[in-house]
């Protein structure tokens, strides 16, 4: 991985900065800089981070909690592989809660939001063209993430955040077996469901959504 430093805990906390650590990890494993099966070493991370290692060690124990990482007896942690029973769980709670939020933001969306909503979508057509899948898969989670702050519900946000779900879209993304655009192109519909105001249509939609990605996400590009 590319060199980094963080700012000692003299100018930070030790939880803001194990946050930092994981998110330097995700960004790692999404760029392909960490490949399934690669260990990490807590010291050999540390001192490229120029930090302790009690930051690393928690980031690590909070990625093998939220299934990024798992560790071997005597190997530590690696990357884990993401098996396709792993996909469908993923697909299958994505749409649970991506329809909650839609249902519940359907009756309170303002032509604003809508704009907003379709400027995203413009921007992750924009990263598909040139394909750029990072690019691509944070646009998608801003997406998704718009519609739940419109919905205004916090608890969902938390559990969005708790479940790292935003890091698996870039997974689902490179798995499916349809190109970047059409991927992109399909959050219209969700859009155009939305300013309905109608929770159930919003509602479907955005199961149907979910659903498709779910059929085509298991053939690996």
């Amino acid at each position: 991985m590319a060199h980094h430093e963080f700012e000692g805990s003299n100018g930070i906390n030790k939880t803001v900065l194990s946050d930092q650590v994981k998110q330097y990890i995700l960004d790692a494993i999404e760029r392909g800089e960490l490949q399934p099966g690669e260990r990490l070493v807590e010291s050999q991370l540390a001192r490229q981070l120029r930090i302790s290692q009690a930051p690393v060690r928690e980031a690590i124990r909070d990625l093998v909690s939220s299934g990024f990482l798992e560790r071997e007896p005597h190997k530590g942690a690696m990357v884990r592989l993401l098996t396709d029973k792993d996909m469908q769980e993923i697909y299958s709670v994505r749409a649970v809660l991506d329809a909650l939020a839609a249902e519940q933001a359907a009756p309170h969306v303002t032509e604003e939001d809508l704009q907003e909503l379709r400027g995203t979508v413009e921007k992750m057509l924009q990263m598909a063209k040139i394909g750029d899948y990072l690019a691509a898969a944070r646009y998608d989670w801003q997406f998704h993430i718009q519609i739940v702050a419109i919905a205004g519900n916090t608890l969902l946000r938390r559990i969005y955040d708790n479940l790292q779900l935003g890091q698996y879209i870039l997974v689902t993304m490179r798995r499916s077996s349809i190109s970047l655009e059409q991927l992109a192109a399909r959050h219209q519909a969700v859009i155009d469901a939305l300013a309905t105001r109608d929770p159930e249509i919003a509602k479907r939609a955005v199961k149907q959504h979910i659903v498709e990605l779910q059929g085509e996400g298991m053939v690996e590009r």
